[in-house]
Parts: structure tokens; C-alpha cells; sequence
């Protein structure tokens, strides 16, 4: 007895467990879990086989030529905190026999859940030392929803919208598709000035121009891990006097990452997937049905501990009296309707017979 009682205590133990492991595991493990990574050093290509850029040392327009952009980001770890990450972004554009043709850098913190920019520890684009970004900088946010998003675009320095377009399957990863339409977009850039003849204005005399950017980013993001496991850019930059009579094309591709950068990032997002199913479901949804089955082996255990057993009779107690023989026959075995004879003592009762009446003294 005492014994399945404590084996019901036991599973009705070990089912309480379980259950609150499954909680402890869904509502602050995997939760915790969720931070974009601090540490950082990648390396991203985008390349075109036929784009066309302005030189501004020969004044030449080359056309039909192949550019890689070379996307180089590195995580600051002294000044990132278990809530603000840190990282640095080198942009170079150049053809392929390495021949730069545009450069850019930026410092940027972020929120290490929500992948929204913040205004601290020495951001800066370019030459802004202040540029104050706001919306997504380098990542969308942990489980991102089919809605649109305001992107930080570190060339138009502001956010731009980034649509969601549909779903996809990426090298084997299903994947959700933003746009960024960029419309007449005036860039920030140090002054410059161009001879009218390459403006279509002709003649020596220099022109300030300002720089404009058109055209569209689509974004390939894994949902659940945020990653943007591929990037397209077709856009065109043109320069343009201030009264809109002079311009040229500075810069005109269709770009995006190449197929190698596309497979690692599905292969990283594939395997954050496959934590995230572990940790956010599997785990959760077997501790809690193994512990519900324990607390219900438990509880019958105890159940069958707890009802009363049919009672026996007891056995007689050495030296009392010896229980009442049933039946109808004498203590001497007589017939139950004769009388005991010899010692004036009749047999013992059975059959309901009645005892004789005492003897008259002296008879």
C-alpha cells in the first residue's frame, strides 16, 4: 500500500515538473533567446554583369560593364550591451578589375530584438557625424509579418517603406519579399560641380549638380529569423543642375547577391528554423503531454490507494472462547430434538430446542 502511494506521489511529481518546464521553456527560454547577434564579420557581394557608371576623373560614361559591390560589416563587442548591438558597415562599388567607382561607410546601434536603430555610441554615415537614424538598419525583427516596414535608407539618410510583396522559396527557405521604392530621392553628398558639355548644356563652364536616386531594393527576409537572405538593387543615380535643364546618369545596375551569399544565408536561417521549432514547440509540447500523462497516471494511483478494502473475519484469540458451532446438531453429536442425558446438562443448542427445566431439590 504504502509503496503505490509513493508511486503516486512520484508521477504526480515528475507531471508538475514537466509542465512547468514546458512553460519555463516557452515563456522565458526561448524568448531570452531571441536576440540579434553582437558579434559580427561577414562579407556580401552583389554583382551585375552589365552596368554603366560616370567617371568624374576622364568625364566618360562606361556602359556594358561588370560591377560587384563588396558589403563588409563588423560587430563592435566593447561597445555593444546585452541590448544594443553595434556594427559597422564598409559599401564599396567597383568593376571587376577593381576600379572604385563609389564608396560608403556608417556606424550604426540597434535594438538587439526589435533590429530598430538607435542614437547612440558614435553613429555616424559618411561624413555625418549625427545622422540620428530611425527604423530597420541591418536586420528585420525576430517572426516579421507580412507588413511594411520603414527601412533606413543610409543614402536618402531616412527610413523608406519596405512593402511585402509575397512569399517565396529561396534555396529551399521560405522567405518573405519587401520592395523599397525610392522616387526622385535627392541624396546628401559633398558639393560638386560638372562642365556643362557633359550635361547636355554644352560648353566649358561648370555646373553644381545635385544627386538623385531612383529605382527599387527587394528584400528576401527569412520570417523567423529576420535574416535578409538575398538583395536586389536596380537603381539609377543621375546628377542634375539645381533648375533641372542639365543632367547626366552617374550610375545605372541591376545588382544582387551573389548565389553563394544566398545559400550560406538560407543555410544560417535554416538552422535558426530548426532552433526555433525545437525550442518554441517541440520541447514545450512534449513536456507538457508527457507531464499531463504522468499527472494522470498519478492521480489514478492514488485513487486506488484511497478506497477502502472489503473486511475478513477474525481469527479467533488463543485461549477464549471458541465461536458458536453453526449447524443443528448437539455439542455430543445427539439428534437436536432429544433431551441431554447424564449430567443434567443439555447438549449444545442448535435447532432452537428449548433447555430442560431445573430438577426439584431433594427429587
Amino acid at each position: 500500500m504504502n509503496d503505490q502511494r509513493s508511486r503516486g506521489v512520484l508521477l504526480l511529481v515528475a507531471g508538475a515538473f514537466l509542465i512547468t518546464l514546458a512553460a519555463l521553456v516557452r515563456l522565458h527560454i526561448y524568448p531570452s533567446g531571441l536576440l540579434l547577434p553582437a558579434e559580427q564579420d561577414r562579407i556580401t557581394k552583389l554583382t551585375t554583369e552589365s552596368g554603366s557608371y560616370f567617371d568624374t576623373a576622364t568625364l566618360r560614361t562606361h556602359r556594358g560593364v561588370p560591377l560587384e559591390t563588396v558589403v563588409a560589416r563588423y560587430g563592435d563587442t566593447v561597445r555593444s550591451t546585452p541590448d544594443i548591438a553595434v556594427w559597422t558597415e564598409f559599401v564599396s562599388l567597383a568593376t571587376r578589375d577593381g576600379q572604385r567607382v563609389d564608396y560608403h561607410e556608417r556606424r550604426a546601434a540597434f535594438d538587439r530584438r526589435t533590429g530598430l536603430a538607435v542614437n547612440c555610441c558614435e553613429n555616424y554615415v559618411d561624413e555625418n557625424a549625427n545622422p540620428a537614424p530611425r527604423g530597420l538598419v541591418f536586420r528585420w525583427p525576430f517572426g516579421a509579418r507580412p507588413v511594411a516596414y520603414q527601412v533606413y535608407d543610409p543614402l536618402a539618410r531616412r527610413p523608406v517603406a519596405a512593402r511585402f510583396e509575397g512569399i517565396e522559396t529561396l534555396y529551399g527557405v521560405r522567405v518573405n519579399r519587401y520592395a523599397q521604392r525610392l522616387v526622385n530621392e535627392r541624396l546628401v553628398q559633398q558639393a560638386m560641380e560638372l562642365p556643362g558639355s557633359v550635361l547636355g548644356l554644352g560648353g566649358r563652364k561648370p555646373f553644381p549638380v545635385n544627386a538623385y536616386l531612383e529605382g527599387t531594393r527587394t528584400f528576401w527576409v527569412e520570417p523567423e529569423s529576420g535574416m535578409v537572405i538575398g538583395l536586389r538593387e536596380n537603381l539609377v543615380k543621375t546628377l542634375r543642375t539645381p533648375d533641372g535643364r542639365g543632367r547626366l546618369v552617374a550610375l545605372a545596375a541591376d545588382m544582387r547577391t551573389s548565389a553563394g551569399d544566398e545559400r550560406w544565408n538560407a543555410g544560417e536561417a535554416e538552422q535558426f528554423r530548426r532552433w526555433t521549432t525545437l525550442v518554441n514547440r517541440v520541447i514545450p509540447l512534449s513536456c507538457a503531454v508527457l507531464g499531463a500523462l504522468l499527472l494522470v497516471a498519478g492521480l489514478r494511483v492514488q485513487a486506488r490507494t484511497s478506497t477502502p478494502t472489503a473486511s475478513t473475519p477474525a481469527d479467533p484469540v488463543p485461549g477464549g472462547p471458541a465461536p458458536a458451532a453453526s449447524g443443528s446438531g448437539g455439542a455430543d453429536g445427539t439428534d437436536d430434538t432429544g433431551a441431554g442425558e447424564g449430567d443434567g446438562v443439555s447438549g449444545g443448542g442448535g435447532g432452537g430446542a428449548a433447555a430442560p427445566e431445573p430438577r426439584p431439590a431433594g427429587g
